[in-house]
Order: structure tokens, then C-alpha cells, then sequence
């Protein structure tokens, strides 16, 4: 029989949290690994997160385009249902009652909408 007693494995406490968080899933495993930064040192500057760039507003132009659906210069009364404020003064919009809007008569009732 052996008689030599066993010494279990010590861990510091760094490797610890690198088991944690590897179980768990974080990314806090890779900053337990990091070596504290001694007091005398100023922390590293990270970057800053960058900002998403501004949405711009689409022209009415646009709009009109992106509805038409069948890049028939016109839009249905089906396409402009696309436009919930277009679909709703779809008649009074459509100057010459043929059921479609040009992009002339979009634009004059856009403009007369604002």
C-alpha cells in the first residue's frame, strides 16, 4: 500500500475564474489571464465604439421608386398600399382617374400633403 500522501492541485485565483467563465461562456476568461497592470501605469486606452452612421431620410422620389413595385413608372392603388398616407388619399392624389399615380401626381400630392 502506498503511504505517500497525495497533494491536491492548487489554483490561483486567476485560473479559477478562467475555468468559470469558460464554462459559463464570457469574455471575462481572456481578462482573467490578463496580468493586473501595476499601479505606476496608466491603463491602456482602448478604442472608442463606433458610432452607426446617421440614417438619411429617403426623397419622395425615392419612395415613389421603391413602391413601384413593376418599375412601371406609375403606382397601383396595390403599391401604393406600401405607403399607408398615400394609400389612404390614393383619389384625391390621382388627378386624372386612371387609377395609377405618375410621379408627377405623387409628387404634387406630396407636397400639398405636407
Amino acid at each position: 500500500m502506498n503511504t505517500t500522501a497525495r497533494k491536491p492541485h492548487t489554483f490561483d485565483m486567476r485560473s479559477l475564474l478562467l475555468f468559470a467563465s469558460l464554462t459559463v461562456g464570457g469574455t471575462s476568461a481572456v481578462l482573467a489571464q490578463t496580468p493586473n497592470t501595476p499601479s505606476s501605469q496608466a491603463p491602456a486606452k482602448t478604442a472608442p465604439a463606433p458610432v452607426a452612421p446617421a440614417v438619411q431620410p429617403i426623397t419622395p422620389s425615392e419612395a415613389f421608386m421603391r413602391s413601384d413595385l413593376n418599375r412601371d413608372g406609375l403606382l397601383s392603388r396595390e403599391e401604393a398600399e406600401n405607403l399607408p398616407s398615400v394609400a389612404a388619399q390614393f383619389e384625391q392624389w390621382d388627378r386624372d382617374g386612371n387609377g395609377s399615380l405618375s410621379m408627377e401626381e405623387f409628387l404634387l400630392g406630396v407636397q400639398k400633403h405636407k
